[in-house]
């Protein structure tokens, strides 16, 4: 899992972003309409935990559960909404919130993080810990928009890439993030770093897109 703060990095600076400042870097890109759903004009805003209003967290845990609470209940590591909430709320999370009509129908939850590589060195990557969306508004897009905006931030803070982990279980987003996003599997993906026996004990893989050249 993601790691702490490193000092004088460009992780270090990231963490002092505003959400002024992240709003300012979305600006050309925070309104979208999907090509087949015209009356779904879209908007995003980017928050720090710190300002994220009571009632858009309580949108954003409540959606987690009501999305992902069977996959996580059949994890190894089950579902805890407490748990989850102390995650979704520790202080260095991040909030892209999509909106119709003022209406919030989608999240993503990220974090400026360091994670580990298989060399001597670490990676600073922006990590999503989860994206999702309204069930009434999912096969428009706007996951795929949402991820979109994650990576512009994490660009423009020089992220080396967007990482993410899935349950194995679920295959359509496995398919959402390889097969659309073009998204491969992270050198620390169970899959990739161990063998098949070993690998077959996770229940999950890890997913990263390069954001650097």
């Amino acid at each position: 899992m993601p790691k702490t703060l490193a000092p004088n990095s460009n992780l270090a600076r990231a963490s002092k972003l505003t959400s002024a400042q992240l709003n300012e870097i979305l600006l050309s890109r925070k309104e979208f309409t999907p090509d087949r759903y015209p009356d779904c004009a879209l908007s995003a805003v980017a928050y720090h935990i710190d300002d994220l209003p009571p009632a858009l967290r309580s949108f954003a845990i409540d959606l987690v559960e009501s999305n992902m609470k069977e996959l996580y209940t059949k994890s190894k590591d089950g579902w805890c909404r407490e748990d989850k909430e102390d995650e979704m709320q520790d202080t260095a999370s991040r909030y892209l919130i999509a909106f119709h009509n003022e209406l919030p129908v989608g999240m993503v939850h990220f974090q400026f993080v360091e994670e580990e590589t298989m060399t001597d060195r670490d990676a600073e990557v922006a990590y999503c810990f989860e994206i999702q969306v309204v069930p009434e508004y999912q096969r428009r897009g706007i996951g795929a928009y949402l991820i979109g905006l994650l990576e512009i931030i994490g660009r423009s803070a020089e992220m080396e890439k967007v990482m993410l982990t899935v349950f194995k279980a679920n295959k359509n987003a496995i398919k959402f993030y390889t097969d659309q996003l073009q998204y491969q599997y992270d050198e620390i993906s169970p899959c990739v770093c161990l063998t098949r026996g070993r690998a077959s004990r996770f229940d999950y893989e890890i997913l990263s897109k390069a954001l650097l050249s």
